[in-house]
């Protein structure tokens, strides 16, 4: 065998490893309601792609979320309900890092990763046939407002309550 095949081989069992425990992680997530778990199946799909279009097949043929998958791998489409599921899953997520007393970077951080998350979820397309009216562009603005503001008060909040102010007298 060739040093070439020998390092394809290596890959698509890597591959195959990572897509298994991203599965684990998706399972976990079915039971855990703060993990999110249809992200860690994308994952495992993208890697089960490269590797096993076995594994891929049983993932995009799930009785629950093989539409999903298919969807996704087809057109890039997150349901609303994803969406939802995703936006208040950060805030619940944000809220705990909040009462955790980490340092402030941190929290600027997370928050800018977790607003860049739903500005992508939301600029995704939310069904197959979605009218490209100016409604649905004002529900993605309102939905964004929303989280934007659940992140700046968080941060304010955490701010005010947990970081005391230099130089003040304590």
């Amino acid at each position: 065998m060739n040093l070439k095949a020998t390092l394809v081989t290596y890959k698509n069992i890597g591959y195959q490893l990572l897509g298994l425990i991203l599965v684990g992680l998706g399972i976990v997530g079915i039971v855990l309601p703060v993990m999110p778990t249809t992200i860690f199946f994308i994952l495992a799909l993208a890697c089960f792609t490269r590797s096993s279009p076995k594994l891929a097949a049983w993932l995009l043929n799930h009785p629950r979320y093989g539409t999903t998958l298919r969807h996704w791998q087809d057109h890039k489409i997150v349901p609303t309900k994803a969406k939802w599921y995703a936006g208040l899953g950060m805030s619940l997520g944000f809220i705990l890092l909040l009462m955790s007393d980490p340092a402030g970077w941190v929290i600027y951080l997370i928050a800018v990763i977790e607003s860049v998350v739903m500005i992508y979820l939301i600029s995704r397309p939310s069904a197959l046939t979605q009218p490209q009216c100016n409604v649905m562009k004002q529900k993605q603005i309102k939905l964004l407002c929303i989280f934007m503001a659940v992140l700046i008060h968080g941060i304010t909040i955490a701010i005010i309550i947990y970081k005391p102010v230099s130089g003040a007298i304590t």
